[in-house]
């Protein structure tokens, strides 16, 4: 009965931290200015922290024409929404209303909030960034209309404190622009918010002219030690067109990554295109040390504010069984360098590495939620064990100061067999009978379950087998440099796009089986974040995600064409040794 009360007090729990990590939200956006009668604009219906989502019924528009949509953009792994664009022209003048839509998740029926726009007249002093009049310098047009901006909302912080980096594109042109350099943020670990493939866009009015904002990138970061730090420059390449007759046409951008050059583009005729690269400058963030006064015996990094709970799957079991101490850790602040809390194991219990899982909202700053650290364990002697307070430190940024909490010590109880029913002397033959009756069910449950226990036992031990099996075989599976480069060594002579394709796979195939990369955490970003970790000094880092950013331009574009493609061979061969003597 204590069991089963326990069982739904933590299922309560486990059901309100959900709820408060998921709160729903689905709102409409539309522009904060005045829209021009006839120019488009977009219509935004964003859907956050939805999962199951289906059914999504746009409504009916009184006063304007559809251009397009909808068109649906999945938020990434980090960010969970989903947003909903559909682009309006207005055909007469008025203040509209523009009602919220409709859409079912997880099965109930929810709808957005309304939201107005006003329609005005074209004013002909007005003239469209789109026109380029006689004589007008088009780059200086594109100086004054379009630029790039690194927003930080610190410069200075400990080592642990989150800082936000934003980048965005401010523009009234109509342009076509490719993310060909994502910055590095060698130092810090980095946690994504927003990328270029979320379409967010905006509008802002800077010097008496309103921007399409268009945020390609914001990232929480984490500096992971003390010393001078620099955000590298993020760098757009753009085609920018412009007409030299008078057209009344609303400008539009486009934002992507790494898609130019696949496939052909046109331009309406009389229209002139030119390309201009722009690039935000590097940004120096200073990062202080923490102090060394007080630090808590138990203080592995942790910055934040937190809190520790602990609790056992069962607090009765037999040897033998198996069974399970589950410790989180709740609160705000750098979950990703939480290390599991060291746990005072009573003497007879066997316990295996714990697992980790994480439940964070990461559009918070900083992150907010729990981590939970599972250890199982099991015991071959009967008897009361008791577990103490697992304690856990950390740094309070608002006090200064050092904080250790613990938990409160926990009981379970290992028993070697079940209770059987005792015979009583001088009982009459009747009760005799039922007694020894009671007596071999109890037998026969007890045999089950040491049978029950036996199989557990041989099936986590078999487990615990083809696991190592699995791990010899893989590491029997790694290739050498010349292993993995051969493919390339092979492609010297190929075209310059497949000598680089190949290239480039040849490197991260190397890479990812000696450093267990695979799925997202096949990009720069992670693979310098492991680097620095195992004491790869940066001038060898820069070298190697160099190597591979000319190898990933070079493979869609003509970059590099007069690079003798050997040369790059042997770079690459030569920048994996220095690489593989620190990580083998």
């Amino acid at each position: 009965m204590i069991r089963f009360r326990s069982t739904i007090l933590i299922a309560g729990w486990l059901f309100s931290s959900s709820s408060a990590f998921s709160q729903l939200k689905f709102t409409t956006v539309v522009p904060q200015r005045p829209v021009v009668l006839g120019e488009s604009f977009q219509v935004q219906y964003v859907l956050e922290n939805a999962d199951d989502i289906s059914g999504f019924s746009a409504p009916q528009f009184q006063g304007f024409r559809v251009v397009s949509g909808p068109n649906v953009y999945l938020g990434n792994k980090f960010v969970f929404h989903k947003n909903i664009v559909i682009t309006l022209a207005p055909i007469r003048e008025g203040k509209f209303k523009i009602p919220g839509a409709k859409c079912s998740i997880n099965g109930i029926t929810v709808r957005s909030d309304d939201a107005y726009v006003k329609v005005v007249p074209l004013n002909p002093a007005d003239e469209s960034p789109y026109f380029l009049a006689p004589g007008e310098d088009p780059f200086r047009k594109i100086r004054e209309n379009m630029f790039l901006k690194l927003i930080v909302d610190k410069q200075t912080c400990f080592i642990g404190e989150p800082l936000v980096a934003t980048f965005k594109l401010y523009s009234r042109l109509q342009s076509k622009s490719d993310v060909i350099k994502n910055p590095g943020f060698y130092g810090f670990s980095v946690y994504d918010m927003i990328s270029v493939d979320d379409k967010v866009k905006a509008e802002e009015s800077l010097r008496g002219h309103w921007f399409d904002v268009h945020t390609i990138r914001k990232v929480q970061l984490y500096p992971l030690q003390a010393g001078m730090f620099t955000i590298d420059p993020m760098e757009l390449a753009n085609k920018i067109e412009f007409s030299r007759s008078s057209i009344d046409k609303k400008t539009e951008q486009e934002v992507s990554e790494h898609m130019y050059n696949k496939d052909a583009e046109t331009k309406p005729p009389k229209a002139e295109v030119y390309e201009v690269n722009l690039k935000t400058d590097a940004v120096a963030i200073k990062v202080k040390p923490l102090p060394l006064k007080n630090v808590g015996d138990t203080f592995t990094g942790a910055v934040g504010d937190f809190s520790i709970k602990a609790f056992i799957e069962k607090d009765s079991i037999l040897r033998n069984q198996e069974n399970s101490l589950t410790v989180q850790i709740i609160g705000r602040g750098n979950f990703q360098i939480l290390s599991a809390p060291a746990i005072k194991w009573p003497k007879g219990v066997d316990a295996f590495e714990s697992s980790v899982s994480d439940a964070l909202e990461k559009q918070k700053v900083p992150l907010t939620g729990q981590r939970r650290f599972k250890y199982v364990f099991l015991s071959t002697q009967p008897g009361k064990y008791l577990i103490p307070p697992v304690s856990f430190s950390f740094f309070n940024l608002k006090t200064r100061s050092y904080k250790t909490i613990s938990t409160q010590p926990l009981a379970f109880l290992v028993t070697s067999k079940l209770r059987k029913e005792q015979k009583s002397i001088g009982e009459p033959h009747e009760r005799s009978y039922r007694a020894t009756t009671w007596w071999l069910i109890g037998l026969i449950i007890l045999i089950l379950l040491t049978l029950f226990g036996w199989l557990t036992l041989k099936r986590r031990n078999e487990k615990i087998k083809l696991a190592e099996e699995e791990k010899l075989m893989t590491k029997s599976r790694i290739v050498s440099i010349e292993e993995a480069l051969k493919p390339a060594e092979l492609a010297i002579n190929e075209s310059h796009n497949a000598f680089y394709w190949t290239l480039n796979h040849s490197i991260w195939n190397y890479l990812g089986q000696h450093l267990n990369l695979s799925g997202s955490h096949v990009n720069k970003i992670a693979l310098s974040n492991i680097l620095i970790a195992k004491g790869i000094n940066s001038q060898t880092i820069d070298d190697l995600t160099g190597l591979i950013h000319d190898c990933e331009k070079a493979t869609y574009t003509s970059a590099g064409a007069g690079v003798d493609k050997a040369q790059q061979f042997e770079k690459a061969k030569r920048i994996l040794k220095v690489v593989s003597e620190r990580i083998t």
